[in-house]
């Protein structure tokens, strides 16, 4: 607990220091004709000294409701993007902690060097909370999962297909299971608008992938995974199968830019 308040003594100081440094710019241009520079320096400062100031201690309070924050930094090869981190979107169970942790070390230990990013999981607080635009992500007990890329033929260890880690697509390809036909349904979006902020260059890692979902089917099951959901097309070019291997159905949004899991 020492070591927890001096922390966040720190965090406060330094939170405070950058405030009074924002308020002291703004001061120096608000003479020079930038009023508005002024005002808008001084709500951000404002905006990052409180937000710095309260997370410490809603880590914290998490942890006395029965959640754990996903690492927002690299820890063992496993990570969540900063894109949840920020607005704390990465809060799980600690069942659910212990299953993604379980399934990094193992893909690190398979793959050296490889690693497991997580994307949206769930609010510090409160279960029946929703997490827009996800239909469900209300308990902790949700996370979705970033696939593995390869790059130039080459593994691409963390990358993510796009600045949020989802809506870069794998299409189906000929022959392949097509459910929902091609349109946009429901929550079921194609996203085409999104596509030009994608990354192209990085390629699908059907082995890494295939060997999450398999790992999630078989030991994650074991541990308390109840669904996996994936779009058929990926589960049977993957060869991805089990109890927990799911569809979401045609008005949910499309699981072939990501992989869900929920426990039991």
């Amino acid at each position: 607990m020492v070591g927890g308040a001096r922390r966040a003594d720190c965090v406060v100081d330094a939170a405070y220091a950058g405030w009074r440094r924002g308020l002291r710019f703004g001061v120096w241009l608000r003479p020079r004709g930038l009023a508005w520079a002024a005002t808008s320096l001084g709500f951000a400062s404002l905006f990052v000294a409180l937000y710095a100031v309260t997370w410490f201690p809603i880590g914290q309070l998490a942890a006395l409701g029965g959640r754990k924050p996903l690492p927002c930094i690299d820890r063992a090869g496993l990570s969540a993007s900063l894109v949840s981190c920020a607005p704390h979107r990465n809060y799980v169970a600690p069942q659910l902690f212990d299953v993604i942790a379980s399934l990094s070390a193992d893909v690190a230990q398979r793959y050296p060097g490889g690693k497991t990013r997580a994307l949206d999981a769930s609010f510090p607080f409160f279960d029946g909370v929703p997490l827009p635009p996800h239909l469900s992500h209300d308990d902790g007990e949700k996370v979705d999962l970033a696939f593995h890329y390869t790059r130039g033929g080459e593994p691409a260890p963390g990358a993510l297909a796009s600045p949020i880690g989802y809506w870069r697509f794998e299409q189906p390809r000929e022959g392949e299971p097509l459910p929902c036909g091609t349109r946009s349904q429901g929550w079921r979006w194609n996203m085409e608008w999104f596509a030009p902020f994608t990354s192209r260059d990085l390629v699908l890692d059907d082995e890494r992938t295939r060997h999450v979902l398999r790992w999630l089917a078989s030991t994650g099951a074991q541990r308390g995974v109840g669904k996996v959901f994936v779009e058929p097309h990926l589960a049977e070019r993957l060869n991805a199968s089990g109890d927990v291997i799911r569809f979401q159905g045609c008005r949910a949004a499309r699981h072939d830019d990501h992989i869900h899991v929920q426990l039991r």
